[in-house]
């Protein structure tokens, strides 16, 4: 039997039902991922997201090569619908001078990914003899569960174990680890491929990780360089998953450093500095550019300078021409020569057959040669004018966005609902705080981690046994003064964790209007996923000091309550809609979609 920390009493042991606990979400998950199949039974992938990922993961595992053209054509039983299509594609040149079809995400976790899917698969080959894309159920089922449930898994066990012997009252144990296990959407995404609950994971990591050397620190040691060495490749892991978890590496960098600058510069760097390496040499060896795919969306180099008088060109535009009849406007000839004259030393692959067509960007106009697969872009500037004059001097700039190609989704009239962007930046954040897509609407949970908080950073390693009488051995570990002490214990850990909290959330709040579209089509802002874990962590004080009270016990009921609807609501499909948002649809079918 586990003794409640409070009262010293004897209870039914916290430890047993939290594995019990543990145990049947895990069969329960394990039943979501053996059940979960696309609307049309083919294939188990839920939307362009996943779809984008397990298309370059076949291409990788089947074809040895990055090109995702073949897998995306693959058609469904009647050879109507491409199964593996997706909207999350980018194109551009290869090695072979061909413009080929990509997916736009990261390559790292990509090829990490298909690292694992490639032994599951040889494996089911010998058993079945089929591929990925020819049994995408028996092997995409086996990857989920070893990529994603195990490793969430090994998250909520973890949690368990630490809860069990940091937390004094075992009520607040069992309610935070029920929170963890059924209120959050990391629970939610465990039957698709994506790099939220990845990030989540290294999170954890790298979170235990930095708690081993603060706990070293304190007692005036150095924690081995395995863990420093494991703290910097966790770190930056996280931050191939998510790049706004820069704002974290940086942090627990900087905190780690008063501990011990040596060990962080040496270890921690080398770490960090191996995963960003490995990052950099992935996006190279898939795309040919050091630069992953998202930030190919602009101008490219600055090449030449032209005259032009594009008038009749911007009339045709204006009058909604087709895309046949402005490739035959009578001025197209001269319009190439003058532009090949200027770019015919360096860029000599554009020739006579090239056209000037309209791009995906306002004031871009896109030279094509579709002999060659070569584009140029012309504009007046960059950033581009949105209302460029028609005659004068046009910039001819290397073709760089990589979004622009037939039948994108990115073009101009084709996307819609949230993925057309929030145009009131104030509205966008209403709405991604406590709206539709409100992180703490839908998790309302999270207020008393901006309490818990508080208590961290004003009450530090005590803020767990102040009101309980309980003190760990651990609280007396801390023989550092002054703001090297505050900084290495619970409270620089916490100070950090809002700070990147925030940073996080001005940065979204900052985007353009294109980048303002709530995580796209999801069932939450699956944008601050990855930071899950630790807003757990900050949680726990203030809900510790609910469990006393009946009232504010009960509230803390309904908020788990309703971050558990919150997350089970979409355990169908996760790429879907928000269920405050769905009611909006249905209210206001003109204005949501």
């Amino acid at each position: 039997m586990t003794q409640d920390f409070e009262n010293g009493s004897s209870s039914i042991s916290t430890r047993t039902i939290g594995w019990w606990m543990i145990t049947l979400a895990i069969a329960v998950q394990a039943a979501r991922i053996l059940g979960i199949t696309a609307v049309n039974n083919e294939v188990p992938f839920l939307s362009a997201n996943d779809r984008s990922r397990w298309s370059a993961i076949a291409a990788l595992t089947q074809e040895g090569r990055w090109e995702i053209d073949s897998i995306v054509e693959i058609l469904d039983a009647r050879g109507k619908s491409k199964l593996w299509n997706t909207i999350d594609m980018v194109r551009h040149r290869g090695s072979d001078g061909i413009e080929h079809s990509y997916s736009s995400k990261p390559p790292l976790l990509t090829l990490m990914l298909a690292a694992v899917t490639k032994p599951v698969m040889m494996a089911t080959y010998a058993f079945r003899g089929k591929t990925l894309t020819e049994d995408p159920f028996l092997v995409g089922r086996i990857v989920l569960i070893l990529v994603n449930l195990v490793p969430l898994a090994l998250w909520w066990s973890s949690l368990h174990r630490w809860l069990e012997s940091h937390v004094p009252r075992a009520w607040t144990r069992t309610a935070v680890l029920s929170l963890a296990i059924w209120g959050t959407f990391l629970t939610t995404f465990v039957v698709t491929l994506n790099n939220h609950l990845h990030g989540a994971i290294f999170f954890s990591i790298s979170l235990a990780l930095a708690w081993q050397i603060l706990r070293a620190a304190q007692s005036r040691t150095s924690a081995p360089w395995n863990t420093w060495l494991s703290l910097g490749i966790a770190a930056a892991l996280c931050v191939a998953c998510e790049l706004p978890a820069l704002a974290w590496a940086t942090a627990i960098g900087a905190i780690v450093l008063l501990a011990d600058p040596k060990r962080m510069l040496i270890g921690f760097g080398l770490g960090s500095a191996s995963i960003a390496v490995a990052f950099l040499l992935t996006n190279l060896w898939a795309h040919g550019d050091w630069r992953p795919p998202y930030s190919h969306r602009g101008l490219g180099k600055s090449i030449a300078k032209v005259e032009l008088d594009l008038s009749r060109f911007n009339q045709a535009v204006e009058q909604k021409a087709d895309l046949k009849a402005i490739k035959e406007l009578p001025d197209q000839q001269n319009w190439i020569a003058t532009i090949r004259e200027q770019t015919q030393s360096t860029h000599a692959m554009l020739t006579d057959q090239a056209k000037i067509i309209p791009a995906r960007l306002d004031g871009v106009y896109q030279v094509i040669d579709e002999s060659t697969s070569y584009r140029v872009a012309l504009a007046v500037s960059d950033p581009p004018s949105r209302d460029p004059p028609a005659k004068g001097t046009w910039t001819i700039y290397e073709w760089d966005d990589w979004y622009d190609y037939p039948k994108s989704y990115w073009l101009p009239g084709s996307k819609k609902g949230v993925d057309l962007g929030e145009p009131d930046r104030w509205n966008y954040v209403v709405h991604f705080l406590v709206g539709h897509h409100g992180i703490f609407s839908l998790t309302p949970i999270w207020f008393w981690m901006l309490c818990g908080s508080i208590f961290w950073l004003v009450q530090g390693p005590k803020a767990l046994s102040r009101s309980t009488g309980y003190r760990s051995e651990s609280l007396d570990t801390n023989h550092l003064m002054g703001i090297r002490g505050w900084l290495l214990s619970e409270r620089g850990i916490a100070a950090a964790l809002l700070s990147v909290t925030l940073s996080c959330l001005v940065f979204y709040a900052s985007r353009e209007i294109e980048d303002r579209n709530y995580g796209g089509v999801s069932s939450g802002f699956r944008w601050l996923f990855w930071i899950i874990p630790g807003w757990i962590w900050l949680a726990i004080p203030a809900m510790d000091r609910c469990a006393s009270k009946p009232f504010f016990r009960g509230l803390v009921y309904l908020a788990i309550v309703l971050g558990i609807v919150s997350a089970v609501i979409p355990w169908g499909n996760p790429w879907s809609q928000p269920w405050p948002y769905r009611i909006l649809m249905w209210l206001f079918p003109d204005r949501y979609q």
